[in-house]
């Protein structure tokens, strides 16, 4: 069992919704970004999520997009690969890295994976990586030890859903809006049947993520019978203006909010 899968089994057993903080490898700084996600883990974060800086971010919105163009001034790829080795010896919580799947091919897939795995990574978010296409990179994580997140969207096909509950490994990530991250749309409405289905075939952990940055919207999400939220644009902001301090305060916030509902 995978640190993520054993930190989400105890979070449902203890009815407590899981909380996974998003920052970009390399902004302000290296160590600025390390700091960053170490203050989240601190204040209460249950996954980390180190995001691998990309110049064409096609899922994110304005914030990490412009965390992404900082961060490629000065970061390159064993740099991410030593965030994640410098994290793992701070804190205790699973890592997940997000990519897309350029930055993995062209630096060799199966040699980043177990770099990655090395390096103490649980798991990659890989937003252009359809479930169709996934099967290879699935066998290639599975072999390193990591898990490869799938997603659902309110545009999700009914029948994709089991294929997406089979493949899942450790959670999937609900996209909760039709939108970029950092946008202020709830989906609920239209995401929430989608998440429905999607546990008739398996009752895997659901994370929702976009457009979740405060107290008020993880409650909502939380008190919809999602597992947790995935935050990113509303902390790269806070460590932008307020730095590791700014993130605490804000993961704190959040976590009120998650705990909130019983």
């Amino acid at each position: 069992m995978t640190r993520i899968q054993e930190t989400l089994q105890r979070l449902r057993a203890e009815n407590r919704a899981a909380l996974m903080a998003y920052l970009c490898a390399g902004d302000p700084t290296v160590e600025g970004s390390i700091e960053g996600l170490a203050a989240a883990a601190q204040a209460g974060a249950d996954i980390l999520e180190v995001g691998w800086p990309f110049s064409d971010p096609v899922a994110d919105g304005p914030v990490i997009q412009a965390a992404s163009e900082r961060a490629l001034r000065h970061t390159r790829r064993e740099d991410v690969i030593a965030a994640v080795a410098a994290l793992r010896q701070r804190v205790a919580q699973p890592i997940a890295v997000l990519s897309y799947c350029n930055p993995l091919i062209s630096a060799g897939r199966d040699e980043t994976l177990h770099v990655l795995a090395q390096a103490g990574a649980d798991a990659l978010v890989v937003p252009d990586l359809p479930m169709e296409e996934s099967a290879a990179w699935r066998q290639a994580a599975q072999a390193e030890g990591l898990a490869i997140t799938q997603f659902i969207a309110p545009t999700t096909d009914a029948q994709r859903l089991p294929h997406i509950a089979e493949a899942a490994d450790g959670f999937v990530y609900a996209v909760a809006l039709l939108g970029v991250t950092g946008s202020a749309e709830d989906s609920a409405e239209s995401i929430l049947p989608v998440v429905d289905a999607l546990r008739r075939h398996r009752d895997v952990p659901v994370l929702a993520g976009f457009g979740i940055g405060d107290g008020a919207s993880a409650k909502r999400w939380r008190s919809r019978g999602l597992d947790g939220v995935i935050v990113g644009s509303a902390l790269v902001q806070a460590l932008a203006e307020r730095g590791p301090e700014g993130v605490r305060r804000a993961v704190r916030e959040i976590r009120a909010g998650l705990d909130s509902v019983g």
